[in-house]
């Protein structure tokens, strides 16, 4: 049964996704969907009792707060020096997530929000002082389409 959901199921995640259904936003989940309220809160019960809803987080407006461009790093290095580049990057604010990939040229990738460019380049200084350090590529977003409100 794991990772099966039905096509309602789908619908909830989706609608939860676009902001609907979380917290007091209950009844506008089932308006939307069309199914009674009490469906709809067994629904999502039974999500979060399966685990495939873990949390509830705000989505933040991150340019509202100053950061004016967002983008991902992805880095090349040798295994001896992770724990070195990890340590680093950690407590960076400006990096929001830090993966490590399993295949291509990059070990890490990094997403990171950035309030200027000078964040852009303290945070590429700091990488390149790890000894080790291959190659690094940074890709800056642009609009994003899928988000348009």
């Amino acid at each position: 049964m794991k990772g099966n959901i039905d096509e309602l199921d789908r619908q909830v995640l989706q609608k939860m996704l676009e902001g609907k259904g979380v917290g007091a936003r209950l009844t506008q989940l089932a308006n939307e969907l069309g199914i009674p309220r009490s469906t709809a809160n067994l629904r999502v019960t039974k999500l979060e009792e399966r685990g495939v809803i873990s949390r509830y987080v705000p989505r933040i407006d991150w340019k509202k707060l100053g950061y004016e461009f967002f983008g991902f790093i992805g880095i090349a290095c040798p295994t001896n020096a992770l724990n070195t580049l990890i340590t680093r990057l950690k407590d960076e604010e400006i990096v929001s997530d830090i993966w490590d990939v399993t295949t291509g040229t990059f070990r890490i990738l990094l997403q990171c929000r950035f309030r200027s460019y000078e964040d852009l380049r303290r945070l590429y200084d700091l990488i390149m002082e790890v000894p080790g350090i291959r190659d690094v590529e940074v890709w800056l977003l642009g609009k994003s389409y899928k988000d348009e409100s």
